[in-house]
């Protein structure tokens, strides 16, 4: 009689065994921070220095290289090129006069002057109304507008 019931439950945990299943392992995705998602799907090289802030190299024609800088301060996608830093040698004080005068040439690219005697380009761009293809746009806009203002600068 012990044999029996032995044999029984030994056969009864070994169907355990054999017929459970292990639990799934769940794979954690990292989120995306809102910048890197939207920067994600325009196809171009960036590089992340934190949640907020991008960095995208480009070449041109009139100038080696260059990077466009994105950056999302609350509620807006703030992209620009620091005309100075891009073109140390090109930018006095006689050109300033065509830089403000540029602004009227281009859609959304603002130009303008820092504090420390600085030139910058930018645009503002509210989050609510960026999508990729727009944000893309106004990325390789304010690029080849600096490609543009280093032609005539030379």
């Amino acid at each position: 009689m012990k044999k029996p019931l032995l044999y029984a439950t030994f056969l009864l945990f070994l169907s355990i065994n054999l017929f459970a299943q292990a639990k799934p392992k769940v794979i954690v995705k990292k989120a995306m921070a809102p910048l890197e998602r939207i920067l994600s799907g325009t196809g171009l090289p960036y590089e992340m220095k934190n949640d907020s802030l991008a960095v995208i190299p480009y070449e041109g024609e009139n100038i080696k290289s260059f990077t466009v800088i994105i950056q999302l301060i609350s509620d807006l996608f703030i992209v620009y090129v620091d005309l100075s830093e891009s073109l140390p040698t090109k930018i006095t004080e006689a050109q300033y006069k065509y830089l403000l005068e540029s602004n009227n040439n281009y859609d959304v690219i603002k130009i303008g002057m820092t504090e420390d005697g600085g030139c910058n380009m930018r645009v503002d761009l509210y989050k609510a109304a960026a999508t990729t293809p727009i944000l893309k746009r106004i990325i390789t806009q304010v690029a080849n507008v600096t490609n543009i203002m280093a032609g005539d600068l030379k």
